[in-house]
């Protein structure tokens, strides 16, 4: 085997981790990246490792590998503005006398050594390669919204990585990208356009790519070693307000008309209430009373916006961040389905959570009970949340 470099590219934002640093999330109780870094770091093929991150994140990805001991890697680099910005970066961060080079999404954790071999001695004995799995569901091509026709899905693959090339290869269709201003989805497409053959070979379905925090639970049961505690909880929360006449009726943000409204030291919220008694509960942090009594002026009349505002603040001291919220409120009147998007709207900016993480569902006691008499209005939610590292790594 020539010698043989990997780039290790973990530079993007990870915006649909609901809140959570991709490359640093918890995964069997280490960060992923470090899974990534960590193959590589064992398989005899490869000589050295260089990591591409962001430049808010060298020098905490710097102590996260060195602390691990991995002694391949070379430098931690600053990635760029796209992935291919990147990749080029990790390349040029190489060693000169590196002939043959790896490129792997961090996102990638469980990758494993049996792969980067397979890649590398293919790319070594074709110039470039990469992995491939057939595709399991059935493809359809559309046309003007409708399907025109299904797809042999045995004649597609679903590109991984490592993908391997010859440095020279691989250093020519970047220079040829740069010059015509392409912008491919990885190495491969850049490769391509060049008129070299690009081998597939055999990929691993194990070796998933985490985009979503639900990616992660997978990756989590995947992983050996997986332990649930050490990476998310669960809490459950519950509030209950009465109504009386007087007071603005709010509920997950939304003041929503109606004769009566929640008596409360707060705003009375209780969707706002069970959510943060939720995430308190789920982080081992009391419960919302402890933190916001209402014997305490400084909460008279605060929204419930602003509560769970603050509540994400405690979490984050304890690195926690939510990840999925379930909300049911029971009301007998008003009816409440047509406020349902607004209210999730608001619940996910205030926990930083995109809305398809956020879920406020209604229903009613047929009559029964202090909800059924319009008495009251009470909100139960579960929420999950997940272990982030902070500044402490």
């Amino acid at each position: 085997m020539p010698k043989t470099g990997a780039v290790i590219v973990a530079a993007g934002r990870g915006a649909r981790m609901g809140g959570m640093e991709k490359a640093l999330a918890p995964l069997a109780g280490e960060p992923l990246l470090l899974h990534s870094v960590r193959a590589f770091e064992k398989t005899e093929v490869v000589d050295e490792i260089v990591v591409v991150t962001r430049r808010d994140l060298l020098e905490k990805v710097h102590r996260i590998v060195k602390r691990a001991g991995c002694t391949k890697v070379k430098g931690v680099v600053q990635g760029g503005k796209t992935r291919g910005e990147s990749s080029r970066h990790g390349l040029g961060a190489l060693s000169k006398d590196v002939d043959l080079v790896l490129v792997h999404d961090g996102a990638r954790p469980l990758v494993s050594e049996e792969l980067i071999e397979r890649v590398a001695e293919a790319a070594a004995e074709t110039g470039a390669a990469i992995p491939g799995v057939t595709p399991t569901a059935t493809i359809k091509r559309t046309e003007n919204g409708a399907s025109a026709g299904t797809v042999d899905r045995r004649e597609l693959r679903e590109a991984q990585t490592p993908q391997g090339f010859r440095r020279s290869v691989l250093a020519r269709a970047f220079a040829e990208a740069v010059k015509e201003h392409y912008e491919g989805t990885d190495e491969a497409a850049a490769v391509e356009r060049t008129g070299e053959t690009v081998t597939i070979v055999e990929g691993d379905r194990k070796n998933l790519k985490v985009t979503i925090p639900e990616d992660l639970a997978v990756a989590e049961a995947l992983s050996a070693g997986f332990t649930a505690a050490q990476t998310t909880r669960i809490g459950i929360g519950r509030d209950v307000h009465r109504l009386v006449e007087g007071r603005p009726l709010v509920l997950g943000g939304v003041r929503v008309p109606h004769p009566k409204g929640l008596l409360g030291h707060s705003d009375a919220d209780v969707i706002s209430h069970a959510i943060c008694d939720a995430l308190l509960g789920a982080a081992g942090k009391g419960d919302l009373g402890q933190h916001f009594p209402d014997t305490d002026k400084e909460w008279k009349g605060v929204s419930g916006a602003e509560l769970l505002t603050r509540t994400v603040e405690i979490l984050r001291e304890v690195e926690y961040v939510p990840v999925n919220v379930d909300v049911t409120v029971c009301a007998q009147a008003p009816r409440l389905a047509t406020y349902r998007e607004e209210m999730i709207g608001n619940v996910a900016r205030a926990l930083r959570l995109p809305t398809s993480h956020v879920s406020v569902k209604f229903t009613t006691t047929e009559g029964l009970g202090f909800e059924g008499r319009e008495e009251g209005i009470s909100a139960d939610a579960v929420v999950l949340v997940g272990r982030v590292f902070g500044e402490s790594v």
